[in-house]
């Protein structure tokens, strides 16, 4: 790459380093002429088709403005990648690049852009930590539940006479509820079955409900009180439509080692089965005190994590905490509204939130990195390739695609971290 500007200025109240670059015309010639390469395929043409051809065919399929910012794109990707390995620069996060210019084959090309690199960054101690208690161990109340719950799902209903709905009955119903205009998910239905015992619902419900005849219909409005309400009369509103179809009689199987045998796969008797549950349960205990002293054992590296976090690694997190609930929304077919009146916030509290929970994970994942160097660890291929595959899938493990495409760099930063983790959790001793 022919830089005939290449300057930076590096601004220690804020990390970052400010580039001005500018590239003559014989180097966006050959970027140019790399991106048709890669282009005319794409749109059946040969690698040296005609520039013209390809703009052609690429703007009917893509659109004009949509093709020129994929071309300039690209050759601004280019010539950073240049720019930074040129000035021995090693970007923490995507940089931000200030471009205005479109790219032409007989001009040169000038932009800039701001790089943040890792913190420098260092522990008081190196050490072992320690955490406060926190084993959880299964009880015989927790087995039983388990087994409860098993029963639970295996009920029999039936239906009974006729009569007005009284506390304590079991009843079949048809349901809408509405809350603010929206339908509330989980009490909104056709023939749910509900057991009117004390706490089930709020006594305005409640009162509504008994009484009722089978066959009718009923808008019961109630109020529940927001769990972040600012007064007494800070209230969510909700409007039930139930309509009693029926009422039921509620059978619970018998837990004895014949039904034991019919409906469990991997027990023959009562005593089998609890002695499975008890293992299962033990061995999700297991893995949940792992990671709960894995977490706590951050929590205490993290106190010894000494020196300055530039404030763009902060935006950064926060931004990319909001982007991964968005998407985590959008897989359940909801939005941030939606997310709000549920949790009954606003976007000012949902901010606060997001700034508290990405500063303290930005500041854990420096201090486990920090740990991988100073006690001088090691990755293993094995290391990067599982934390390849688990930022972008199975066989996506590619360390030459990976450096290609700016990924090593995550990647292996991912991978320190699970490391240093893992000896973190693996050395830490629970005080007292």
């Amino acid at each position: 790459m022919d830089f005939t500007e290449l300057t930076r200025t590096d601004s220690f109240e804020t990390g970052a380093i400010e580039i001005s670059l500018a590239v003559a015309a014989g180097s966006v010639h050959a970027c140019l002429a790399e991106f048709y390469e890669v282009v005319a395929p794409h749109h059946g043409l040969a690698l040296d088709a005609p520039w013209n051809e390809v703009d052609i065919a690429a703007e009917a399929r893509m659109g004009q403005e949509n093709y020129r910012e994929l071309r300039r794109d690209f050759v601004v990707n280019q010539i950073v990648s240049a720019a930074v390995r040129k000035l021995d620069v090693t970007p923490a996060l995507t940089p931000q690049i200030s471009v205005l210019d479109y790219p032409r084959a007989d001009d040169a090309f000038a932009f800039k852009l701001s790089v943040v690199e890792r913190p420098m960054l260092m522990l008081t101690s190196y050490e072992p930590v320690e955490v406060d208690p926190y084993e959880e161990h299964v009880t015989d109340d927790m087995v039983a539940s388990r087994i409860a719950g098993l029963l639970e799902t295996h009920a029999a209903y039936e239906e009974a006479p006729a009569h007005p709905v009284r506390l304590g009955d079991c009843i079949a119903v048809d349901i809408m509820t509405i809350c603010e205009g929206r339908p509330v998910a989980h009490m909104t239905g056709s023939k749910m079955y509900f057991e009117l015992e004390p706490g089930f619902m709020p006594d305005e419900f409640m009162d509504g409900v008994v009484g009722m005849d089978v066959g009718e219909t009923k808008v019961i409005d109630y109020r529940v009180p927001r769990a972040r309400g600012i007064s007494d009369d800070d209230m969510d509103e909700f409007s039930a439509t139930v309509t009693v179809l029926s009422q039921q009689t509620k059978t619970v199987p018998e837990l004895t080692d014949a039904w034991v045998n019919a409906n469990v796969e991997k027990a023959a008797s009562v005593d089998e089965l609890y002695a499975g549950v008890r293992a299962g349960m033990e061995a999700e205990m297991t893995i949940l005190n792992r990671d709960t002293l894995a977490r706590l054992a951050n929590i205490e590296l993290e106190k010894r994590l000494v020196g300055k976090i530039p404030d763009e690694f902060y935006k950064a997190s926060g931004a990319g905490q909001r982007a991964k609930l968005e998407r985590e929304l959008a897989e359940r077919g909801q939005t941030i509204d939606d997310y709000l009146e549920a949790e009954h916030m606003n976007e000012e509290e949902l901010s606060v939130q997001m700034l508290i929970k990405s500063g303290e994970n930005l500041r854990q994942g420096f201090a486990l990195e920090a740990l991988f160097d100073g006690r001088d660890m090691r990755l293993t291929e094995e290391d990067l390739r599982f934390s390849c595959e688990q930022a972008f899938g199975a066989g996506s493990y590619d360390p030459e695609a990976l450096r290609r495409t700016g990924r090593f760099a995550l990647v292996e930063s991912s991978a320190k971290r699970m490391r240093a983790l893992n000896w973190l959790a693996d050395t830490a001793t629970v005080r007292g």
